[in-house]
Formats: C-alpha cells, sequence, structure tokens
C-alpha cells in the first residue's frame, strides 16, 4: 500500500488540471474481471495517450491501447501451449467486459513521457504483426515472444520490462499492485496525479469503471 499522503493526492483527482497548450502524454491503467470472480475472466490493459494543440490552440488526442487476450477473446488459464493473439481496442476490451459481466477498475490518467507513450506505439505495432503469441501463464522458458495479459502493458515500459516473474494475482488485485509498481519505479510526471480531462478528450468518459488509486486493496467477490 502507498501511504496517505500519495493516496490523498491520487484522491484529489476532482481537481484535475484543465490542458496546457503543449504535447503531453498520458497512461490510464485498467484491470477487470466478472462478477462473481472467475479467473478465465481476469484481464488487465493500458490506454497510452498523446495530446497536442493545433495552431488555434485547440487540443487534440490520439490513443493507443494494449489489450492482449487470445484471438478468441476467450483465455484457458492452464493452457501450455501458445496461441494466436490479438491486441483488442478499448471499445473492444469493454465489450468482452460486458459479456462476462465484468467490474472494471481504472487507474489514471497520470502523465508519462514521451518516451513510454513512444514504447507503447511500438509495442502496439509488434503484437499487431503477428510475431507475439498468447499464453495465460507466459514465464515458462522467459520467452519475450510469448506474453500474456500483463507483460503485454509491462513490456512497453523501461523500467518494468525486466519482468518476466509468473503473475500469481489476477485482475483487479494485481492490477492494483502492478500501479503501484509504477508509481515507485517514478513513471508519472509530478506523481500519481490523475488527469481527467485526458478521459473525455479521448472518449473514454463513458465507460463504467471504479476509481482506484495504486495499491488500493481490492476484495474478490466470488458469489
Amino acid at each position: 500500500m502507498l501511504n496517505g499522503l500519495v493516496a490523498a493526492l491520487v484522491l484529489a483527482s476532482a481537481l484535475s488540471d484543465p490542458p496546457v497548450p503543449s504535447t503531453r502524454y498520458f497512461f490510464i491503467l485498467y484491470g477487470g474481471q466478472s462478477m462473481p470472480f472467475r479467473p478465465r475472466t481476469a484481464h488487465t490493459w493500458a490506454t497510452f495517450v498523446k495530446t497536442a494543440p493545433d495552431a488555434a490552440g485547440v487540443i487534440h488526442a490520439e490513443s493507443v491501447t494494449i489489450s492482449w487476450l487470445p484471438a478468441s477473446g476467450e483465455v484457458v488459464p492452464y493452457r501450455l501451449r501458445r496461441e494466436p493473439g490479438k491486441n483488442f481496442s478499448l471499445d473492444e476490451t469493454f465489450a468482452l467486459a460486458a459479456e462476462q459481466n465484468g467490474r472494471i477498475s481504472m487507474w489514471g490518467p497520470y502523465e508519462i513521457s514521451a518516451q513510454r507513450y513512444g514504447m507503447a506505439v511500438t509495442q502496439v505495432a509488434l503484437l499487431e504483426s503477428g510475431a507475439v503469441a498468447y499464453r495465460a501463464i507466459d514465464s515458462l522458458m522467459n520467452n519475450p515472444w510469448v506474453r500474456h495479459c500483463v507483460h503485454a502493458v509491462t513490456y512497453a515500459d523501461p523500467d518494468l520490462n525486466h519482468l518476466i516473474q509468473p503473475v500469481l494475482q489476477v485482475g483487479e488485485p494485481g492490477t492494483s499492485r502492478l500501479a503501484a509498481r509504477y508509481v515507485r519505479s517514478c513513471a508519472f510526471i509530478g506523481g500519481p496525479i490523475t488527469h481527467d480531462w485526458v478521459l473525455a478528450a479521448i472518449g473514454a468518459d463513458q465507460y463504467p469503471v471504479i476509481r482506484r488509486y495504486p495499491g488500493e486493496r481490492i476484495r474478490r467477490e466470488w458469489r
């Protein structure tokens, strides 16, 4: 868990700053699973956003999402054989969650560097090239060409791309711990302070989510 001061900063998201007329980059982390909890529905994904003003000072936004799942959209948790993967869009991911009666938590948007945004764009291109396969347990041989949803996200970060250990907590609890690791690695400019105007800029304010702070303990609901 993060200390109370950091948590208070995150909970102050209602005071989110207005857009500044310069190019900026942001990171939104999502995690969820079905209600009640079923392991095969647990998922972690992220959206990376670039905002920039035009000549008139109007802010425009573009985004990429890393949401790595089997091409079928159905996860088999203990399948040892790799299978074709697909990088789902943000809309597609929320549609899958709705089909599974999913509950979604969100961390961010947090401001990040141009380097991290660039790494995310590169990662999306690699995933969509067909060179990477999906496996829910991806760390058997430390093979970077076989990934599950969490490592598909962390491979796009200069400080977390070494994380190759098996992921033991999945869905919302595991994603909350991952958000805390981003904070500890100083991934967010100015710390874990949210910039809520970014959600409206990319149309992500329409999605039903629970706002969380990094490291927040989230209980499973099995029934």
